[in-house]
């Protein structure tokens, strides 16, 4: 087992599952994406993409990716690598490529996203007044399951000055 980083892209929304240990974790599966430039053509081309299998056993990360991320969100993920030999059902070889996930990161490359300061008093992030925008008076931070936060986050959405409204994902 090795440290590793990847970019790519979500292939389904992050769920949350329990082992049979009965330890609760959060699992996503990743696709990385590979160019390379073909000398003969002098183009870039797309190659086969690598998919990882992601688990994240830190409950307060695993908190995070399950109110933050969705299919298709691109994120950069670090953690420990495994990478094992299979045979499909029909004998073909195959490789299983595994993270557990130190750290995941939304990237900004295509939307924008946004960071809410941590409350340094409790767990999780805390909500504050960001620039143009009022703070609902009736918004209790330190009340919030991240269920709650995303469903507070689809109904105020973050303006983005001199972005497109409507366009792309805010969260």
């Amino acid at each position: 087992m090795g440290k590793k980083t990847v970019q790519g892209n979500l292939t389904g929304d992050p769920r949350q599952v329990r082992t049979k240990t009965g330890q609760d974790m959060v699992v996503f599966k990743m696709a990385e994406n590979h160019r390379r430039f073909n000398e003969d053509s002098r183009q870039w081309e797309d190659t086969d993409p690598t998919f990882y299998d992601v688990a994240v056993d830190r409950e307060r990360l695993g908190e995070n990716v399950l109110a933050s991320l969705h299919k298709g969100d691109r994120v950069t993920v670090s953690g420990n690598y495994q990478v094992g030999a299979y045979s499909t059902s029909t004998g073909e070889p195959g490789l299983n490529h595994r993270i557990w996930a130190e750290d995941v990161a939304a990237s900004m490359q295509y939307n924008p996203v946004t960071v809410l300061p941590r409350d340094h008093n409790r767990k999780g992030a805390s909500l504050t007044q960001s620039p143009g925008q009022s703070v609902d008076q009736d918004l209790q931070p330190e009340k919030m399951t991240p269920e709650s936060f995303t469903s507070w986050a689809a109904q105020n959405p973050v303006k983005v000055p001199g972005a497109q409204q409507g366009a792309g994902v805010s969260r």
